[in-house]
């Protein structure tokens, strides 16, 4: 890097329910600052911002992204999914293809970045600085996904001074959560490593294996599996739940409310733990009172550990399940990583760790687990473009 050139990388998770970015400059390479001052509508920021759009009635060029819909808006959801099925994955308005879906959405999101950094970087360096991208895909994508996500990525301009690096998501997780484990010094050469990247949409399972320590350097030994058994199927069972219990008192709600009551659900989700000490959790209904025989008093559904517990584990049963698949396909397995908004969940650190005791395999759960990926991302960038080596 040359005295006259500032490079900056911009690592972008565009996940199929979140989508996570991170800015890290070459000049303090230790330093990932995660964006996370989206545009809102009244909503809690996080740090990742939905992956949904949504258009005006009549105008395509108009639309609200991310955190800035109105509840009242039609969302669209689950459009990075074409990228890899070659077809719409739901129904658009305004004659609009996924094509057209993708590309609004991204650049949204690089016209973001590109203020944030004009914000937070002096004039004179933004003058002088390249910015380069990389993109993470799920391990198990084609090449003509990984190059249809790299198009999409250039169209809508983060390729200006080199083309955005396309990574496996399982790769990056695997870069962070190596960097981020405590004991680096219990780690030998050989050793497998188990990614389950579990996102709210999809879980990715694959095995790599370490070939050098410092620098990092891995390699797969399985190829990549998945499902869609992410956390958002534990909202899908939890709305059975709530029509099972309540009937038509649930049948009534408009789309909004619906959407309203699994938001509420979240906090119970996030929250549950399975611990005896709390037998008791409520979700707030809009415009409800009482209702006895649903278990709903004041507008608060009543839900039992127990019931949580079931809920959870009909999505965690599939992902042990695939696990188990992938551990058969090799001789042994040192450690598990578990990565992304659902691997950061207690329970399904739980169970995978109840399941890993048996074979005396450990549990990783690092920290900044939901956005590991991005974080691996931006670091494998600095080490692509050949300004540092990742270092354990």
């Amino acid at each position: 890097m040359t005295e006259s050139t500032h490079k900056i990388i911009i690592s972008v998770d565009f996940g199929t329910i979140y989508t996570a970015v991170v800015r890290v400059d070459a000049t303090n390479s230790s330093q990932l600052e995660i964006i996370n001052n989206w545009p809102t509508a009244r909503q809690v920021v996080g740090s990742q911002i939905p992956t949904e759009i949504a258009y005006s009635d009549n105008d395509r060029a108009k639309f609200s992204w991310g955190y800035n819909i109105s509840p009242n808006d039609q969302k669209i959801k689950w459009f990075k999914l074409s990228l890899e099925l070659e077809q719409d994955v739901v129904e658009l308005p305004l004659g609009l293809t996924s094509t057209d879906v993708i590309s609004d959405f991204l650049s949204a999101i690089y016209k973001h970045i590109m203020a944030t950094l004009h914000r937070r970087v002096d004039k004179e360096t933004m003058q002088k600085a390249t910015v380069d991208f990389a993109l993470t895909v799920p391990a198990i994508w084609s090449d003509a996904a990984r190059k249809k996500t790299q198009d999409s990525a250039v169209r809508e301009g983060m390729g200006k001074s080199l083309l955005p690096q396309i990574y496996s998501e399982s790769e990056c997780a695997a870069i962070y959560a190596l960097k981020d484990l405590d004991d680096v010094k219990s780690l030998c050469i050989n050793d497998r490593i188990l990614i389950c990247d579990a996102g709210c949409g999809t879980v990715d399972i694959i095995i790599y294996k370490i070939l050098q320590i410092n620098p990092l350097s891995i390699i797969e030994c399985t190829a990549g599996i998945g499902d869609y058994c992410g956390s958002t199927f534990i909202d899908r069972e939890a709305e059975k739940f709530f029509i099972r219990r309540m009937g038509l008192h649930y049948a009534v709600f408009s789309s909004v409310q619906r959407q309203q009551v699994i938001k509420n659900f979240e906090a119970a989700k996030v929250a549950f733990r399975n611990e005896p000490e709390q037998e008791d959790f409520y979700v707030n209904l809009p415009t409800i009172g009482n209702i006895e025989e649903a278990g709903v008093q004041s507008g608060n559904f009543h839900m039992t550990r127990a019931e949580m517990r079931g809920l959870f584990n009909a999505v965690t049963d599939r992902v042990l399940d695939l696990i188990n698949v992938q551990v058969r396909n090799v001789t042994s397995v040192n450690l598990v990583a578990l990565v992304g908004g659902f691997g950061d969940s207690e329970y399904l650190y739980q169970r995978v760790s109840m399941w890993a005791s048996r074979a005396q395999i450990r549990v990783l759960q690092p920290r900044e687990a939901a956005t590991a990926i991005v974080r691996g991302a931006a670091l494998k960038g600095l080490e692509t473009i050949g300004l540092s080596k990742t270092h354990i």
